[in-house]
């Protein structure tokens, strides 16, 4: 996977940065608000904050299985083991969601601080591919779930960085069948998924990426062309 030790030292800082946001914001949270709803179908911010805790600790046991020269399965017992540990966090009062998340943001951290830039490139159990692959997950998630939380970060305040990426990152949920170009009307830059009747959907970069997300800003992008309607979205690459 491509990337400069440049890059990836400006994304471990933008990281470090939403964290302390994001720990700011967790410590305001109450029991009550702890059990309010996001946005996500089914899910409370508890649910939201036991998975950046549990995330945030299975790529910090990535790294540590990394530098060994071993790999270890992201979650125990994969996707049913992580849906059913989010399920059985999420309930916990105010106070334990937040140790739970200090203790995976800290583990991540320390797991991170630890490596070198050539670190990177070791190879995970994360997708079969490298250490990159998870601080690039990591950045996404981080950023989106906090969104998610509606403590008040939202996907209008995504760097540009992060926007270009989630929207390259996100282009495969784009019908195959449908000729989709997308125009970032505030960066300039175009991207183009799949073929026959083509739409064209206008946003600003953040709108675009929100919208591949999943997730809601203050506008939804347009679309124009052999349909007016935004194309219906597949599962997340």
């Amino acid at each position: 996977m491509a990337n400069t030790h440049g890059e990836s030292a400006e994304r471990l800082g933008e990281i470090a940065a939403i964290h302390a946001r994001l720990r700011e914001d967790a410590a305001a949270l109450d029991d009550a608000a702890a059990r309010e709803a996001t946005e996500l179908p089914g899910w409370s911010r508890g649910h939201v904050l036991t998975h950046l805790g549990d995330l945030a600790r299975a790529f910090a046991r990535q790294a540590r299985y990394a530098v060994e020269g071993r790999t270890v399965e992201v979650y125990d017992g994969g996707r049913p083991g992580r849906d059913a540990a989010i399920e059985r966090g999420a309930g916990r009062s105010a106070a334990e969601l937040r140790e739970g998340l200090e203790d995976g943001l800290t583990q991540l951290e320390e797991a991170w601080a630890k490596l070198g830039p050539d670190d990177w490139s070791l190879r995970c159990a994360y997708r079969d591919a490298d250490l990159l692959a998870t601080q690039l997950c990591w950045w996404r998630e981080a950023h989106i779930h906090y969104a998610d939380l509606g403590t008040g970060y939202r996907p209008e305040e995504w760097g540009d960085g992060l926007g270009a990426h989630l929207v390259g990152y996100l282009l495969p949920r784009l019908p195959d069948a449908r000729t989709t170009v997308l125009l970032s009307g505030d960066t300039t830059r175009r991207w183009k998924h799949g073929s026959g009747a083509p739409t064209t959907v206008h946003g600003t970069q953040n709108t675009l990426a929100a919208w591949l997300a999943g997730r809601s800003a203050a506008q939804l992008p347009k679309a124009y062309g052999s349909t007016d309607s935004l194309p219906d979205l597949g599962p997340w690459p």
